[in-house]
């Protein structure tokens, strides 16, 4: 019997039987397993949840928190900023965000991104409940247009949103005036639509302004309607009195448009989108007829041309005709070496009754209608009857003045002088000019008067009466004694008269008296005269103290 070296307590312990014939996967490994198809099946889950990744970039990051701030849409949730950084550049701010699955087919390049934030603007104030719960950036889906992730974005909301209907239009006018982006649009004072943009035309020749109709009051707007600026208040006065018209408080602040087809043009084809119209400075100008033509002349005048300014009227027995385009210094016709005030003026034949579809084939008729269709000649012609033009006062509160055409058939004959820079019309001075030149001839008679060589031709007609007398008394005694008595009373009657009024006689002072101050009177009235020229608000305020 071998000897064991086990301890005798394991003695008695079976040893193992090891079976190599099977085999199995360990159990222990399947835990680890399964972990890892949940992990991996939770990944692509949310893999498959999140949305597009895209970059938007702003001027400035105020009010946005990476982390914090949503992308939202309609006040729903579309995405959340992630990450925000300094463009390379630095010059704007780059925000990385996380937009919800399903939103990639909205992400195109006609997607619009801007930051909600309180802001005052034409339209009223607008995101006012953003204070409480920070500014979040808004979300325009579009579906329009090329697909992209990455977005600059705007940094003030757009005025029009995309989904809205109505139609959009350009209007071009020289000057912008007191309007602003978000003025309202006005039709029959309703407003219907907002000022959406403007610019300067690449030659800085106009502004362009565009705007935004809404549907269906874009159905009003025809190939004929007038666009006119209603900002601020319009003040006029005529026969009537004085009216003040302002078409709202906002129009006021931030300016406004309003537009109407008149009735004679409501049957003209609707206009198309992003049709281009005039914007006119007041609704009166809108109605006015369109002036495309115009005819220069010039005017000069001897006198003082103070109160007419660049875009003063021209008128024709009270119609206005044409417009003063510029005033400068010329050669004065009648002083050689003097300059005095020259006035272009533009004739608008358009404002013309007759103008235009005149039919010259009536020979007995074509030289007159050759006159209405042919404005230079017509202007030639009215010259030969006297047409003049003069400066008359078109305001005694303001004093401004306007160039008034007019018939004068007592005016000396003239003809329009041609080979200057303009042809010229003849002029005539104005009604005050007219009383000082009155005044002048009057002074210039008393001046050249001679009072006392008048009364030395009357004492040597005495005289020669005298004379006279006393030889009928010599060749009739008797028949003329009586007479002769009668003739020495009336001698002496004569040189008592012309003791009388001669220089140092009492009437002869009165005389001299009297026309002195009828010359002062005279150089009054042409101080006054002058003085009104200048100041014709004069006439109602009165003369005041430091003039």
């Amino acid at each position: 019997m071998v000897a064991s070296n086990q301890p005798p307590e394991l003695e008695d312990v079976p040893d193992a039987i090891v079976d190599e014939a099977v085999k199995g996967f360990p159990v222990v490994w399947l835990l680890p397993l399964v972990a890892l198809l949940v992990g991996g099946w939770l990944y692509y889950k949310t893999l498959s949840e999140k949305g597009p990744a895209i970059t938007i970039s702003f001027e400035t990051a105020e009010g946005i928190e990476a982390g914090k701030t949503q992308i939202k849409f309609r006040d729903v949730s579309f995405g959340l900023v992630d990450d925000v950084d300094i463009a390379d550049d630095l010059k704007t701010v780059v925000l990385t965000a996380t937009m919800e699955a399903g939103t990639a087919q909205y992400l195109t390049d006609a997607s619009r991104f801007w930051v909600v934030k309180p802001r005052v603007g034409a339209s009223g104030v607008t995101g006012l409940g953003t204070l409480l719960s920070g500014a979040y950036i808004a979300f325009e889906p579009n579906t329009t247009g090329k697909k992209q992730k990455s977005f600059v974005g705007l940094e003030k909301p757009p005025i029009v949103s995309q989904d809205k209907e109505g139609s959009r239009y350009r209007l071009r006018t020289e000057t912008l005036g007191s309007l602003s982006v978000g003025a309202p649009v006005y039709f029959r004072q309703f407003d219907i639509g907002e000022v959406t943009d403007y610019q300067l035309a690449a030659d800085y020749s106009y502004v362009d302004v565009g705007i935004f109709v809404q549907s269906p009051y874009d159905d009003y707007v025809r190939e004929r309607t007038h666009f006119w600026n209603v900002g601020g208040i319009s003040m006029s006065m005529d026969a009537s009195g004085v009216k003040v018209e302002m078409e709202s408080l906002v129009a006021l602040l931030s300016g406004g448009i309003a537009f109407e087809t008149l009735p004679e043009f409501a049957g003209s084809p609707a206009a198309s989108e992003g049709a281009v119209f005039p914007l006119y400075k007041n609704r009166a100008e809108s109605l006015a007829r369109p002036i495309t033509e115009v005819i220069s002349y010039a005017l000069k005048f001897t006198g003082t041309v103070r109160g007419l300014s660049i875009g003063a009227p021209v008128e024709y027995r009270g119609i206005r005709v044409g417009t003063v385009k510029n005033i400068m210094l010329g050669k004065d016709p009648q002083h050689e070496g003097v300059v005095s005030p020259v006035v272009v003026m533009d004739i608008e034949p358009q404002r013309i009754m007759g103008y235009r579809d005149v039919d010259d084939s009536d020979p007995s008729r074509r030289e007159a209608r050759a006159l209405e269709t042919r404005p230079q000649q017509r202007i030639a012609f009215l010259v030969e009857k006297g047409l003049r033009a003069r400066l008359q006062t078109g305001s005694l509160v303001t004093g401004q003045l306007f160039v008034d055409l007019d018939i004068f058939p007592d005016a000396e004959p003239a003809t329009v002088i041609t080979g200057g820079l303009y042809p010229e019309i003849p002029t005539l001075p104005n009604s005050l000019q007219g009383i000082i030149a009155s005044v002048n001839k009057i002074l210039d008679k008393i001046e050249q008067s001679n009072l006392e060589e008048t009364l030395t031709n009357l004492n040597v007609l005495m005289v020669s009466t005298s004379s006279l007398m006393s030889s009928l008394e010599r060749d009739a005694p008797a028949l003329l004694k009586e007479m002769g008595t009668t003739l020495q009373t009336a001698n002496g009657t004569l040189a008592a008269l012309e003791a009388t009024v001669s220089a140092d006689g009492e009437i002869g002072n009165q005389l001299q008296d009297a026309l002195k101050e009828f010359g002062a009177a005279a150089r009054s009235i042409r101080v006054m005269a002058e003085y009104l020229e200048r100041h014709p608000e004069a006439m109602l305020k009165g003369k005041s103290g430091n003039r």
